[in-house]
């Protein structure tokens, strides 16, 4: 009788295991990008055709190479420069939630935290710069939120730049090389 029990326990125990373990198995199955956060490593060159252009001048990077590593991305920039010409930078940025201090125009200061969005699909960059035009001294507040296409062609970068002279937004696409 405590055999039989035993027995007929077991068996349950088995078929209700037995789903369980084959939906962990098949989980491991599944690609792991499926649940993991873009790289955006790669060499990128601005389509203007996909991009939704503000008012203004075109200060962004028209190409950029990113290099992402664990818990760093750094970019080559290159923009228009004021002269007509093309002006090179670079930039590095923790992807911990601390601040990260890059060199701007006019040997401004850029404070930057950067952080993941919570599906890890979208990487996050608020930058704060403060800079002294003609005495006074003028912040700009700056918003970027990057986001992968599925088939990792395509970074698409929405901007949102705010100051005392108001807002503007833009979205920026980049076609990798």
């Amino acid at each position: 009788m405590n055999n039989q029990k035993i027995s007929t326990s077991g068996k349950r125990f088995f078929n209700i295991s037995l789903p369980l373990l084959f939906a962990f198995v098949s989980l491991g199955l599944v690609p792991g990008s499926l649940f993991a956060q873009p790289n955006f490593s790669g060499s990128w060159a601005f389509n203007e055709s996909k991009s939704i252009l503000g008012d203004g001048p075109m200060m962004s990077a028209t190409s950029m190479t990113v290099d992402q590593q664990e818990g760093l991305i750094s970019m080559d920039l290159v923009r228009p420069s004021f002269d007509g010409g093309d002006m090179k930078t670079t930039e590095k940025y923790t992807l911990d939630g601390k601040e990260s201090v890059n060199t701007g125009m006019m040997d401004s200061s850029i404070k930057t935290i950067t952080t993941w969005s919570d599906d890890k699909k979208e990487l996050k960059f608020a930058k704060t710069i403060l800079f002294d035009m003609n005495g006074d001294t003028m912040e700009i507040k700056i918003s970027e939120i990057w986001s992968m296409s599925e088939d990792g062609k395509t970074l698409t970068v929405k901007s949102t730049m705010s100051s005392q002279m108001g807002e503007s937004t833009v979205t920026l696409a980049y076609d990798k090389k």
